[in-house]
């Protein structure tokens, strides 16, 4: 899947074993941490968010997701290939073609700067389209991660944050063994602010850590 100049780009690097992104020497904040530490949902939550993608079933269903959207899967093992095939049902029935997929990059919005890592983005009905997929639950903060992919995305004919977002469709699917997916739409608006607000806190936060504690 050859990458088009627009999505180059920031240069960072990454730790998996952190997950942190840096921007030359600086660690930015990561989309789904700025969740917890701008007060939206606990640690707990989030660090369940990382087990899920980080346990080996997470893990191998997220690879050969990946491998199969850039038509490069080989074998297959028989507890991932139900959750895979659940994830070809929904392409093959929405007609959903992969542009991105496990993408990382770094997100800019108002001045900050953010790490993301996009498991899918296409076109879904004539839109543009973030996906997130899950093993687990879809919850209610999942849309606010998206909204965070839908800025720092960058996009063909939008340079502003807010129009980026406008731009597209965020969805989630919960891929289910033997099943379609279940599919959420986040449409609103207003998860553009709550994700603004989030890394403001967060980045605000990170430069009291001195003073203002947290266990996580």
């Amino acid at each position: 899947m050859s990458l088009p100049a627009m999505f180059r780009g920031t240069a960072f690097s990454f730790d998996a074993d952190k997950h942190e992104y840096r921007v030359g020497p600086n660690v930015v904040p990561n989309c789904t941490s700025v969740l917890a530490t701008g007060g939206l949902v606990p640690f707990s939550m989030v660090s369940a968010e990382y087990l899920e993608r980080r346990s080996e079933l997470g893990r191998e269903v997220h690879k050969a997701c990946y491998l199969h959207n850039i038509g490069k899967l080989g074998k297959c093992d028989k507890e991932v290939m139900p959750y895979l095939d659940s994830w070809i049902g929904f392409k093959n029935a929405k007609h959903f073609v992969p542009r991105l997929s496990e993408f990382q990059a770094i997100g800019e919005l108002n001045g900050m700067s953010y790490g993301m890592q996009i498991d899918c983005s296409g076109e879904l009905d004539g839109e543009d389209t973030v996906v997130e997929y899950k093993i687990g639950e879809i919850l209610p903060h999942h849309g606010i991660q998206l909204a965070g992919y839908a800025i720092g995305l960058p996009h063909p004919r939008w340079s502003a944050p807010l129009a980026r977002f406008a731009a597209r469709k965020r969805i989630a699917l919960q891929l289910r063994p033997g099943a379609m997916p279940r599919m959420e739409t986040f449409r609103e608006r207003s998860d553009f602010y709550v994700f603004s607000s989030l890394l403001y806190v967060s980045i605000w936060k990170k430069q009291f850590k001195h003073v203002y504690k947290e266990k996580e």
